[in-house]
């Protein structure tokens, strides 16, 4: 099973991911506040776990293509250094692969249980 949520027939929330995939949006919020939030908000209507990481590993990608023009539109271009939100956030994508290379019954259970 992919995600607690897929039994009982309806749409993912964040209170269904495994430990490893909360703690996604646990280290957006050490990258950028605003991130945390597109993450945590990119579960709505997902329909499993790895859809969700899938869909941040999109965002985080587009990110890492243009971290100035983010930065810019967040209105955090004179506060953030942008080479350290890069690097934050490729570090980030990493720990996304990794979780899905993850099997998902070894990723911890979820969170909010």
């Amino acid at each position: 099973m992919s995600c607690r949520c897929s039994a009982l027939n309806r749409k993912m929330d964040t209170d269904d991911l495994t430990e490893m995939a909360y703690e996604t949006i646990r280290r957006a919020d050490d990258v950028l506040d605003v991130l945390r939030s597109e993450i945590g908000a990119s579960a709505s209507g997902k329909e499993t776990e790895d859809d969700f990481l899938r869909g941040v590993a999109v965002i985080l990608r587009r990110i890492l293509k243009s971290p100035k023009s983010y930065l810019d539109y967040w209105n955090y271009l004179e506060e953030v250094d942008v080479k350290t939100f890069r690097n934050d956030v490729a570090e980030l994508l990493a720990y996304v692969e990794n979780v899905l290379t993850t099997p998902y019954t070894e990723r911890g259970e979820p969170a909010f249980l």
